[in-house]
């Protein structure tokens, strides 16, 4: 078994031999509340269970003879678009406007659009020249914005 690390933080106070579990078991739980309070509650395997839930009444209220729009889980698709969404509004606050939050933005532009044309049957032959335009507006403004 390796020992840990024993070098000298000015920081922090030394830590004894058996104490070295305990301060990284702090440092451990620091990190993930720093990691879940980045995320905000947004994310998580309860996403998956309201994708779950939502597929399954659609189907159920479907098959009991509800009328519901013939496309109607194309609106699945908004989740990951307003997932981006969110994630560039998160990186735009934390570091202002960079490269990552540009290619959240644009992804997320992509996937709302992708969402919307399947729920509305948009004519294909329109549709993707339009995605290939907003990729390419998002590689401009990626090579062009500061680092």
């Amino acid at each position: 078994m390796s020992q840990p690390d024993q070098s000298y933080r000015p920081d922090e106070p030394p830590v004894s031999r058996g104490d070295w579990r305990d301060a990284r078991r702090r440092e451990r739980h620091a990190r993930r509340a720093e990691r879940h309070a980045g995320m905000g509650g947004f994310a998580g395997p309860w996403l998956g269970g309201v994708v779950l839930v939502i597929l399954g009444v659609g189907l159920l209220l479907q098959n009991i003879g509800y009328e519901l729009p013939e496309r109607w889980w194309a609106l699945l698709l908004l989740l990951p678009a307003v997932g981006s969404l969110v994630a560039a509004i998160r990186s735009y606050r934390v570091s202002g406007g960079t490269p990552d939050t540009i290619g959240a933005l644009v992804g997320g532009a992509i996937f709302t659009a992708l969402a919307l044309a399947l729920f509305f049957g948009v004519n294909w032959g329109i549709f993707w020249p339009l995605i290939l335009v907003l990729l390419g507006i998002g590689l401009l403004l990626r090579s062009y914005w500061p680092r």
